[in-house]
C-alpha cells in the first residue's frame, strides 16, 4: 500500500539522491540521471513506496526494466542499451520515465509489493574463490559446507564450476567452463588463487523467494536487475544460468532466522562449516541483523563456524571481505579483500 505521509516521501526521495551517486559511481549514467529525477517526483516516489523490502531504488528500475524487456510498448525503450543498440542521450530520459510510470502505474505497483531484489553477480566468485581458498588453507584442506543467506538463484554457489583470469597472476578454475570470470588484482598483495578449487561437500542456498532459473520469467527478472549498459554482466548471467540449468544448487525457502537452524543441523561434522552473505544483510532490518548474529554464535557453541560477509557501505566505491572466525560465541574478525561491489577488481589484505 502506498505511503501517504509526505515526510516519509521525502526521505524516500534523500534514498533516490543517495542512489544517484552509486548509480554514477557504478557507471549507470542512465540511473544516475533518473535517479535524481525520482528523487523529487512526488507521484513516481509514492509508486516507489509500494515496496515490499528495501532497497527500493533498485527495485524500482528493475520494475521498470522487467516490463520493458518483456515487451511493454514505450518511447522509454530508446534509451537502454540492454534493448536499443544505440541509446538516445541519457539526460532527455525522464520525462519518458515518468510517462512510463504513470501509464504502468498499476503494473510497478504490483511487482514493487511482490517481487524482490535478487541481484545474482557471479562476477562475485572472483573474489569468493580466493577466500575459500583462505579458509580452506586454514583447515588443513578439509571440505567445505557452504551455506549462502539470501542466495537469490545459487549461482554464487556453482563458483567451482567457473573460470578464473586474474591477468598477471594466472588462471584458475575449470577452464572449460562457459563462463568466464576476469578480474584485476590491485595492491601489492597476492590473493590466494590455487588451481584446483577447494573440495565443497555441502552446498545450501537460503532465499525468502529462491529464483528458479528454469523458469523463463524468473530469469527474466533476474535480467532485469542488471542494470542498463552493463551488458558483459547480463551476458555473463545468462551463461551462468544456462549452466546451472544443467545442474542446479540446492535452494531453500523461508527467512534464514527460521530455517537457518535446520539446514546446520545436515551439514556433515568433518567439514568446515562457511555461511556466507554477500550484499544481502542490506534487505535485513537491524533487530533481524542482531538476530541472525546471535544464531550463527549460537550454532558456534557446536562446531567452528566461519563467517564471510560482503556488505556495501553508503558513501564507499569498494566493498570490505571479511571472515569471523567463530567459536563458542567468541569471534575473531579480519578483512581479507578491498573488492569492487560488482567483482570487477579485488585487493586482497590479508
Amino acid at each position: 500500500m502506498a505511503v501517504d505521509d509526505g515526510e516519509q516521501l521525502r526521505e524516500l526521495g534523500t534514498v533516490f539522491a543517495r542512489f544517484a551517486e552509486e548509480a554514477y559511481r557504478g557507471g549507470c549514467p542512465l540511473y544516475t540521471v533518473l535517479a535524481e529525477g525520482v528523487s523529487d517526483d512526488a507521484h513516481v516516489l509514492d509508486i516507489a513506496s509500494s515496496a515490499r523490502r528495501p532497497p527500493v531504488p533498485n527495485l524500482l528500475f528493475a520494475a521498470v526494466h522487467y516490463l520493458l524487456l518483456r515487451g511493454a510498448a514505450h518511447a522509454l525503450t530508446s534509451f537502454y542499451a540492454s534493448l536499443t543498440p544505440d541509446p538516445s542521450p541519457v539526460g532527455d530520459a525522464y520525462p519518458h520515465f515518468r510517462d512510463f510510470s504513470m501509464e504502468y502505474e498499476s503494473d510497478l505497483r504490483g511487482l514493487m509489493s511482490t517481487r524482490l531484489v535478487q541481484t545474482n553477480e557471479v562476477a562475485r566468485c572472483s573474489y569468493l574463490r580466493p577466500a575459500f581458498a583462505f579458509i580452506a588453507e586454514e583447515t588443513q584442506w578439509q571440505p567445505l559446507s557452504l551455506v549462502d543467506v539470501g542466495a537469490s538463484a545459487g549461482l554464487n554457489l556453482l563458483w567451482d564450476r567457473y573460470a578464473y583470469d586474474y591477468k598477471d597472476h594466472g588462471l584458475a578454475g575449470d577452464r572449460r567452463s562457459p563462463v568466464w570470470i576476469a578480474v584485476e588484482v590491485r595492491g601489492d598483495n597476492c590473493p590466494p588463487i590455487p588451481h584446483d578449487s577447494p573440495s565443497v561437500a555441502f552446498r545450501t542456498g537460503i532465499d525468502l523467494n529462491p529464483v528458479d532459473v528454469t523458469d523463463p520469467d524468473s530469469a527474466l527478472w533476474l535480467r532485469a536487475l542488471v542494470w542498463p549498459g552493463h551488458e558483459r554482466r547480463a551476458a555473463q548471467l545468462k551463461r551462468a544460468m544456462d549452466l546451472a540449468v544443467a545442474g542446479p544448487p540446492e535452494l531453500v525457502a523461508g527467512n534464514a532466522l527460521n530455517v537457518l537452524p535446520a539446514i546446520l543441523g545436515n551439514v556433515p561434522t568433518e567439514t568446515t562449516l562457511c555461511i556466507l552473505h554477500n550484499h544481502a544483510l542490506n534487505q535485513f532490518s537491524q533487530e533481524d541483523r542482531r538476530l541472525f548474529g546471535s544464531l550463527v554464535d549460537e550454532c558456534s557453541q557446536d562446531r567452528e563456524v566461519y563467517l564471510l560477509s560482503a556488505e556495501g557501505r553508503r558513501g564507499q566505491n569498494f566493498v570490505n571481505l571479511e571472515l569471523a572466525r567463530i567459536r563458542n560465541g567468541d569471534r575473531s574478525v579480519r578483512q581479507l579483500a578491498k573488492v569492487d561491489p560488482h567483482g570487477k577488481w579485488l585487493e586482497w589484505i590479508a
